[in-house]
């Protein structure tokens, strides 16, 4: 597995999170969201965490940058957009067609410019899923259904093992965008959380409260999320094809109100996680 510390946790935390005491617990909300391409192959999973304020501020400031888009865009006699969404946007297509470079490249600035104002951290892991299904063969009919399952509970230990190390008394309560197919994959994701949650050496439990899908209809916060997640799987693409990172993505890390502790889960990771399963809980031998 490798990882990628682009800044500080310790710095980040102690720069948007309020001082606790024992018995004091510092609440936050997560919201995630997923990214991959048409071939199903590298997939990311992102998990915005901030402070309830933080994300209300976040929020009126995306609602009023679409406002004024969309005004600019009933004046000019061309049709609005019902939302920021990543990929649509970067293609330029469905809402965003008929979009200059320059005009979608303007919009999206402007939306990161919400982010210097307000600090947020993301948590994100990416894979190849050609790679996952390399090693279980088993799960090739539904290998979007084993990112989910795997990415929910990988993540629930990455939050996990940094509240303990730099803020043993914070809780998140979860939300994530509701998974394509009518959320076919919903009950997936709720269901690695919940296995997680019960099992009794899951050391990490009392960091965690629920999790639960909502449609981006009902919570603009899924937004901001999507632009991470988008971010993080482009450039995880980008490793793949040995490109250089997007100025977009750039942009991202270097703003010093916005953490990210991400990492990548290769082959190595994948035959380990094989090896546990077949040790631990009598999984078929490949």
């Amino acid at each position: 597995m490798r990882s990628r510390q682009h800044i500080p946790l310790r710095e980040l935390w102690g720069g948007f999170l309020p001082r606790y005491s024992k018995g004091y617990y510092v609440v936050l909300r997560g919201y995630i969201d997923e990214s991959y391409g048409p071939n199903q192959n590298v997939f990311a999973w992102s998990c915005l965490m901030g402070r309830p304020a933080h994300w209300w501020e976040m929020e009126r400031k995306w609602k009023l940058r679409l406002n004024a888009k969309n005004r600019e865009l009933k004046k000019a006699g061309r049709p609005s957009i019902s939302r920021y969404h990543a990929s649509d946007c970067s293609g330029r297509r469905n809402e965003f067609d008929g979009w200059s470079h320059d005009e979608r490249d303007a919009f999206v600035l402007g939306l990161f410019g919400i982010f210097k104002q307000t600090p947020l951290h993301a948590s994100v892991f990416d894979m190849q899923l050609d790679e996952l299904i390399d090693v279980f063969p088993e799960w090739s009919e539904d290998r979007l259904g084993a990112a989910y399952h795997w990415l929910t509970t990988f993540q629930m230990y990455m939050i996990g093992q940094d509240f303990k190390k730099l803020m043993p008394h914070g809780v998140v309560t979860l939300f994530h965008d509701q998974t394509a197919g009518n959320g076919r994959y919903d009950p997936v994701i709720l269901r690695a959380f919940n296995q997680q949650m019960n099992k009794p050496d899951f050391m990490h439990k009392e960091h965690f409260t629920t999790i639960a899908p909502m449609r981006w209809e009902q919570c603009r916060a899924l937004q901001p999320a999507d632009l991470v997640a988008f971010e993080c799987f482009k450039d995880a693409e980008g490793r793949l094809e040995a490109r250089e990172s997007r100025k977009s993505f750039k942009a991202l890390l270097s703003m010093k109100e916005f953490g990210i502790h991400s990492k990548s889960i290769d082959r190595t990771m994948m035959v380990k996680l094989r090896e546990a399963l077949e040790r631990e809980f009598n999984f078929p031998k490949k």
